[in-house]
């Protein structure tokens, strides 16, 4: 990663601008995306609240959907899921940069493991999305299948999800924890100044 896009990733407009995207979408679109997926997801078969589940539970979740609740499954990983891991996705790597570039996290990890630790941090709220990617990709595959049961993409979707939750939710933990360490330690060095 250059210089130059890593001092981009690390602005505060950029964290600002992510950061208020994100607000909106939590929101005003994903109230609006959880009621219509109430509407077509049968108690208990949901595969994006979930941390684990077997391939056998995703071919039962699929085919408790019914036909018309898969297609709808189906169109809304397709239209919305594909924005929101890039809306998230940017808040949470706008955030990791910020905070890693004002804490000088990168330099100090940097002299302990002698490699440039940021290209290496950044990947934790890049892989969230990445994952979640794949979850929809391999759920959709199981839903357009049923009633078949395609071991390999049950697989897939099974492992792709927990491993999306632990880096969403260390992605999107980070992207709140670090700028407010660093909101924190300029708060802290102000009034020691005075």
């Amino acid at each position: 990663m250059s210089d130059r896009m890593r001092s981009f990733l690390a602005s505060p407009a950029l964290l600002a601008a992510s950061a208020l995207l994100f607000a909106f979408f939590v929101g005003s679109v994903l109230p609006a995306e959880a009621a219509k997926a109430a509407a077509y997801t049968p108690p208990g078969a949901a595969f994006d609240t979930s941390f684990f589940y077997s391939p056998n539970a995703a071919f039962e979740r699929a085919a408790a959907y019914g036909v018309e609740g898969r297609l709808a499954y189906i169109a809304a990983r397709w239209s919305f899921d594909l924005v929101w891991p890039l809306v998230y996705g940017l808040f949470a790597l706008a955030a990791w940069a910020f905070g890693l570039e004002r804490l000088g996290a990168a330099e100090r990890i940097g002299r302990v493991f002698g490699a440039a630790p940021h290209r290496v941090l950044l990947w934790i709220p890049v892989l969230g999305p990445l994952f979640d990617y794949l979850e929809n990709a391999a759920a959709t595959v199981v839903m357009a299948s049923a009633p078949a049961r395609p071991l390999v993409w049950g697989l897939v979707a099974s492992a792709a999800t927990p491993l999306k939750w632990i880096f969403v939710l260390a992605g999107i933990g980070g992207a709140l924890v670090m700028p407010g360490i660093v909101f924190l330690r300029s708060v802290l060095r102000r009034a020691r100044n005075r």
